[in-house]
């Protein structure tokens, strides 16, 4: 008994199969993730080494080549690159695609500690990362408030990234804008010179004295207690008294020569709300996490924590990824249910059988809801490339239906019994219908298990209509000929209706053009010459081809409207401003004034400008001052109008 036979004869159990895989389906479709790429697991290794007051070169010859040298031998490493900077040295490891990143991150460890002594002394311990694609950033908040910047970076630091990391598939939380507090020690030169110091001996005065250290323990009875040798300060103006010499009896101490502060860090970047200052919030996702779902998530705890912020305090939301995700995959669900229903139009342009139709149109959205199983069984979401893998595969679910439903259909005709029919019709193409499938499959499998770095997103795609192809399979050899059983009737018997009238004059017009056609293939057979011109032509057309297609150009990915537009712009020189003193950002390039006349230009295309940052933007932050210390830059988030595209306002600056 073949599978056709099993559905025909058995209805009941067929009908209960293919729900119970529709339930699976549904369950699978209402689990998976959204997201906008697949996962993907590229094999880089960042080592980050600080090394204070070391200049490049020195970071070149004394970390650098030490560090090339000691992971060269590690198997399945591809290139090895170093970029030094003043202070930092960031050495970028890329392994051949398939290497496992876990298993690498170790063995990049264990040979930096063999070469640990080698380093310099003052060297801090190197960070070995390992960059991971997936976890970045999902939703920009905002921090603004009535109070000075470095409380709302202290609340964000302290209070907020606390609150947040807790959220389900949050990784971390990038703070931008303000900088941590810290005690500044300012000294006068001329009374360390007075008194035959330097600045490296405040320097060690503060790192041996000011620490805490533990002394033993102290034992009364059956209580034993720990001693410890404390140091610290509780106050700023109690480090003022601290000695930082003691020379032949006279002693030194700090408010002496200089004075403690307590101050900020370096400003080496900034965020302003509406040309406000504020601290930009940045929640990062994890790897393996739904960014739909921790976007909402983060979402929702807004308003509870904007009811928790202290007074003058308010958290805005900015943007975030899941809204244009949720987007694309409601547009694309949109399009498969087009594509199903121009694709039963046209079937039943050429047949205008509505029975046969119904059966069709049942099997289409079947197949993808049951391969939305499988598709979730090997670890899939729903991103671009299977979404454009189920668009695709619209047309070959109906083409394997098509073809058992017009063998049935003949030997309908010829028995008169349905079921006998749909038995026997099933059996004849299961063959040929098979083989069609194993040319589809055979052509898909070598593209679903590519290694390289275009296969991490062509195999999904790849991947995803092969499993629709098997369910395809599946579903034509037992839903199809358990409908074809139960719902067509022998056309002998169905009276003279208006659909028979209209197809019978369809195939009319269709013998027409058939004829038509027949004439002009006799016609260039007679006349060597015109066919030959039209070979030419043929010919010139595809040299077209080929010349149109290398001024197309090339790219990884298309770019997408996403219905907002950044700017960066880089800072000369002659653009800087000068700051308030208050401000700790003096002599900095300030974007104000570019931001002014941003505004002023796009009043129409863009809705609203909420967010920008100085220098550089999210995804490169403070690295961009860094890398470019000499120039300046800041970017600027703007959310285009709905109906307008994001090449409007580009346009206007090229």
């Amino acid at each position: 008994m073949t599978i056709a036979d099993f559905a025909v004869r058995r209805p009941v159990a067929t009908s209960c199969l293919i729900i119970g895989l529709m339930l699976l389906g549904l369950n699978a479709f209402r689990r998976m993730g959204l997201e906008l790429m697949p996962k993907v697991d590229i094999p880089y290794i960042t080592v980050v080494t600080v090394y204070p007051g070391a200049s490049p070169e020195e970071l070149e010859i004394d970390v650098a080549k030490r560090i090339e040298d000691a992971v060269s031998s590690i198997e399945g490493l591809k290139h090895v690159s170093s970029v030094c900077m003043e202070n930092v040295c960031q050495t970028l490891l890329e392994f051949e695609m398939g290497v496992d990143v876990d298993i690498a991150a170790t063995d990049v460890r264990e040979k930096i500690d063999l070469i640990r002594s080698e380093l310099p002394e003052d060297v801090e311990d190197p960070i070995i990362q390992k960059f991971d694609i997936n976890a970045k950033p999902v939703a920009t908040m905002a921090l603004i408030g009535d109070v000075p910047i470095d409380e709302l970076y202290d609340y964000a630091d302290n209070e907020l990234r606390d609150r947040l990391t807790v959220i389900q598939g949050v990784a971390d939380v990038q703070l931008i804008g303000g900088a941590k507090r810290e005690v500044h020690l300012e000294l006068d030169r001329d009374k360390l010179a007075a008194r035959g110091l330097t600045t490296m001996d405040v320097v060690k005065a503060v790192q041996s004295s000011v620490k805490t250290i533990p002394a033993g323990r102290i034992r009364e009875g059956d209580t034993e207690y720990s001693v410890k040798f404390d140091a610290d300060y509780e106050t700023i103006a109690g480090l003022n008294d601290l000695e930082i010499a003691n020379q032949e009896g006279r002693r030194c101490y700090l408010r002496d020569v200089g004075r403690a502060i307590l101050a900020t860090e370096e400003v080496r970047q900034r965020a302003t709300l509406d040309n406000k200052p504020c601290i930009a919030i940045k929640v990062v996702k994890k790897a393996d996490a739904n960014p739909v779902a921790v976007a909402n998530a983060v979402k929702k705890a807004i308003d509870r924590l904007n009811q928790e912020l202290p007074a003058g305090m308010k958290l805005i939301w900015v943007s975030d990824d899941a809204t244009f995700i949720e987007a694309m995959n409601a547009d694309a669900w949109k399009n498969v249910g087009i594509g199903i229903v121009l694709t039963a139009a046209i079937l039943f342009f050429f047949l205008y059988e509505v029975r046969s139709l119904l059966i069709v149109s049942i099997t289409m959205p079947l197949t993808i809801i049951i391969g939305l199983f499988f598709m979730q069984a090997v670890g899939y979401t729903l991103n671009t490339s299977t979404l454009i893998a189920i668009g695709l595969s619209v047309g070959i679910l109906v083409t394997n239906s098509i073809v058992v439903l017009e063998a049935i259909i003949k030997r309908l005709d010829e028995l008169g019994d349905p079921k006998e029919a749909a038995r026997l019709g099933a059996n004849e193409v299961f063959i040929a219908v098979l083989a069609s499938a194993v040319t589809n499959v055979v052509v898909l499998f070598p593209l679903a298990v590519m290694k390289t770095r275009v296969g991490l997103f062509i195999a999904p795609l790849a991947m995803t209509m092969f499993i629709l192809t098997l369910v395809s399979l599946f579903i034509s050899f037992t839903l199809t000929p358990m409908l074809c059983s139960l719902i067509l009737k022998p056309r002998a018997t169905q009276r003279r209706s208006l659909l028979r009238r209209l197809a019978e004059a369809f195939d009319r017009v269709l013998a027409a053009n058939v004829a038509v056609y027949r004439q002009l293939l006799r016609f260039t057979e007679h006349y060597p010459v015109v066919g030959a011109l039209v070979l030419l032509a043929v010919v010139g057309m595809l040299v077209h081809s080929f010349w149109v297609a290398g001024k197309l150009g090339t790219g990884f990915f298309t770019e997408t409207d996403r219905g907002e537009v950044y700017f960066r712009r880089w800072g000369q020189r002659g653009d800087r401003e000068r700051e308030l003193p208050q401000d700790g950002l003096q002599d900095r390039f300030r974007p104000s004034a570019w931001l002014r006349q941003l505004e002023g230009q796009l009043p129409a295309a863009v809705e609203q400008m909420p967010l920008a940052v100085s220098p550089g933007m999210a995804q490169g932050g403070k690295q961009w001052a860094q890398l470019f210390p000499t120039r300046q830059s800041f970017g600027l988030i703007g959310r285009v109008v709905e109906g307008r595209s994001q090449q409007e306002p580009r346009r206007l600056f090229r």
